[in-house]
């Protein structure tokens, strides 16, 4: 019988890529596209593949799908999966950590280099007719004089600094896993705390797990000195957005650049999106014509491996 893969996210794609590659390899590939998880049909219970975006996948739909031997993510993070039911099911499961992070890097630095010189402030002026009206954007400081702040540092932290260090800052970086002979040539290694009270720009580059959600809450907003810039690239749940807001409205931070939120899409009445001190970007990091063609032949060329019984990188659940 001709093995069934499902392709399923809850807003609309092309799939051609993947279509091409898995059919020419002798899949039978269905696309379910736009169904929320609990409508997706009956059919779905046959899959051995489940191809997966942004979609929640739920315990309740593993439940329904008995042959599934694979759950291969498009993109990097996992909370959308429930690893644990999946391995406790012999499930195996996979992401595509490595498509992206010049993309991301990118993304980061540009919402970094847009606050730090109030871009978005000084254009709502304009736009505003209030041309003169530059005292309201003080004060700015050189970029050379100032200290960027990184929260964890995997690839994407590497080509953030790699990408700052010309602009003369000073960066620090706090990672329980960074062994401090593995930090970059200048860069120093401090603990949170440190990061927290010296940065003038804080970025985040870490997963979202159960030790990470609400890194940044009110607690540790007490903890910047400096009223930072904060920029959040990574996922949405890293930051407590109640105390965001609070602390964008106190000035306690001066300004957000998001690109991810911890309710995506978010509500039209979602107060950062409207806030004058913070700019969202709609989970776009990854994103360029390139990635998404490396993140999709990636993805499906490891499909037909893994059914193919080849060994396949990135798997997050091995035994």
């Amino acid at each position: 019988m001709m093995k069934k893969i499902a392709l399923v996210n809850f807003s609309t794609l092309d799939y051609s890529i993947e279509e091409t590659i898995l059919r020419k390899a002798g899949y039978q590939v269905d696309v379910y596209d736009g169904i929320a998880t609990e409508d997706l049909p009956t059919a779905i219970k046959d899959a051995e593949v489940l191809v997966v975006q942004l979609q929640q996948v739920t315990e309740a739909l593993l439940e329904r799908m008995p042959s599934l031997k694979l759950i291969a993510r498009e993109g990097i993070g996992l909370d959308s999966i429930p690893v644990q039911a999946a391995s406790e099911r012999g499930i195996t499961v996979m992401n595509v950590p490595d498509y992206c992070l010049e993309e991301v890097a990118v993304h980061a630095v540009s919402l970094m280099l847009a606050a730090h010189r109030k871009l978005f402030p000084s254009s709502a002026l304009v736009r505003g007719g209030q041309w003169t009206q530059m005292p309201e954007l003080k004060p700015i400081f050189a970029l050379s004089e100032l200290t960027l702040g990184l929260i964890g540092m995997g690839r994407i932290g590497a080509q953030v600094i790699s990408r700052m260090r010309g602009f003369g800052c000073r960066i620090i970086v706090s990672d329980p896993y960074l062994h401090p002979d593995s930090a970059p040539e200048g860069v120093e290694l401090v603990s949170l705390d440190e990061l927290l009270a010296q940065s003038d720009l804080i970025t985040l580059h870490c997963p979202y797990t159960e030790e990470t959600k609400h890194l940044i809450d009110k607690r540790r907003i007490e903890k910047m000195k400096k009223k930072p810039v904060l920029i959040n690239v990574s996922r949405g749940p890293l930051i407590h957005e109640g105390d965001l807001l609070d602390a964008l409205n106190s000035g306690d931070i001066s300004f957000a650049g998001l690109d991810v939120l911890t309710q995506e899409p978010p509500a039209n009445d979602h107060p950062l999106l409207h806030h004058p001190k913070a700019i969202v970007t709609n989970h776009i990091a990854w994103y360029s014509e390139q990635s998404e063609a490396r993140m999709r032949n990636l993805t499906s060329n490891r499909i037909v491996d893994f059914l193919e019984g080849r060994e396949i990188p990135n798997v997050v659940n091995k035994k």
